[in-house]
């Protein structure tokens, strides 16, 4: 049977890295199992969406390495990438008025589901297996079976795995057991990119406020620190946590945050990783919300936000 791959780039790497660590991956291994893993005989081929930076956003030493990354995937047998530009908007905090952005890859969602069912429809292949826990992609899941394609879903874990999802294919395929047959132990595979500009929510939802600078825990600014965020004291001293309880909501988010902590491998929680992806039913499925549980609790001083070794935004429980 022909087994085509399909890979939602940004959702595949934040598992790759939270869930896998992002250790070295083989990825014609990765493909080769993913290909006997569904009973499939052939790989087709393998497509991999993701949205790249333009202009001078560009030049940055995180774009070059991604650039790096997707140069080295183009030439691996039977792999093809394909890019695009990633839609920026600019906004201002309206408390301090420091600015701000958010960026939106929705052509590589809208391209990834149009090629899908129209390989679908060509008799391209018996077989598809979708690269992604992302929810908007069960209707496409759904058309690709309606046209008499048997379609699979594969993740890191199922800590991103939408239910929708899920229920639309025909069954879920979880990255992690397969990991020993392709991570790439002499090192000579690739490892995880770097990951997007640090983010308290989804890329989809703007942060109500500006992710801390590495070193800082944020606090409320004052008039001069928002003309001039230089001015800030990295080594003043942090006040006192608040005395009061917390509320049932606020105690239940504290807790799924230190079970995240436990969880994950990689020794941190990010921030957009919690507000849009932890799975539990005692919390809000809402990205919004949960954005705003999560400012309000760092406001309140219950959780501080810092910079993770990588360079992304991640958060932690006071004690």
């Amino acid at each position: 049977m022909r087994v085509c791959i399909f890979f939602d780039g940004k959702n595949f790497h934040s598992g790759w890295r939270d869930e896998a660590g992002g250790r070295r991956l083989a990825f014609p291994k990765l493909s080769r199992w993913l290909v006997e893993r569904v009973g499939g005989s052939l790989l087709w081929g393998a497509y991999y969406y993701t949205g790249i930076e333009i202009g001078s956003a560009a030049v940055t030493e995180g774009q070059k390495k991604l650039a790096g990354f997707l140069d080295m995937l183009e030439v691996q047998p039977g792999f093809f990438v394909k890019r695009f530009p990633r839609k920026t908007t600019m906004f201002q905090c309206a408390a301090c008025g420091a600015e701000n952005r958010y960026t939106q890859e929705k052509e590589v969602d809208t391209s990834m589901v149009a090629d899908m069912l129209r390989l679908a429809a060509v008799n391209a292949f018996d077989v598809l297996v979708l690269v992604s826990g992302d929810s908007d992609h069960a209707p496409a899941v759904e058309g690709v079976r309606q046209l008499g394609r048997q379609a699979y879903v594969s993740t890191w874990g199922r800590a991103g795995l939408s239910t929708r999802l899920r229920k639309a294919a025909f069954d879920h395929i979880d990255l992690l057991e397969g990991i020993s047959f392709f991570e790439d132990t002499e090192g000579s595979g690739a490892p995880a990119p770097p990951g997007p500009e640090p983010r308290w929510a989804s890329e989809d939802i703007p942060p109500a406020v500006p992710t801390p600078p590495a070193g800082t825990v944020p606090r409320e600014p004052t008039h001069d620190e928002c003309e001039d965020p230089h001015d800030a004291d990295p080594d003043a001293p942090e006040p006192a946590p608040p005395s009061y309880e917390p509320s049932d909501d606020e105690s239940v988010f504290i807790e799924e945050l230190r079970a995240a902590e436990r969880r994950l491998r990689n020794g941190y929680v990010g921030a957009n990783y919690f507000v849009t992806r932890w799975q539990s039913n005692r919390l809000d499925p809402s990205p919004d919300a949960r954005r705003r549980m999560l400012e309000h609790l760092v406001t309140s001083r219950l959780i501080e936000v810092y910079h993770a070794p990588d360079g992304n935004a991640a958060i932690r429980a006071r004690e």
